[in-house]
């Protein structure tokens, strides 16, 4: 079977889906310790892995993409 965060990249494509990645590491981080019977290590590794996973997503520098919303060089 196939993971969810695949089949976003499948539909919405890396750079929107690294994007959504690194808005959801920031709400895990903003929220650390703000819900009750949750430990702050839970929320934590979860934003580290959406860290790391927009980072693997992100556009390389030189692509369409990078281009486009960057300028070339």
């Amino acid at each position: 079977s196939k993971e969810v965060i695949d089949m976003m990249v499948a539909i919405w494509g890396k750079e929107y889906v690294s994007v959504h990645c690194e808005i959801t590491a920031f709400k895990y981080r903003m929220r650390l310790g703000s819900k009750p019977d949750q430990p702050i290590e839970r929320d934590l590794q979860k934003a580290k892995w959406y860290e790391e996973k927009a980072k693997e997503l992100r556009p390389e520098e030189g692509s369409d993409y990078w281009i486009l919303n960057h300028g070339a060089n």
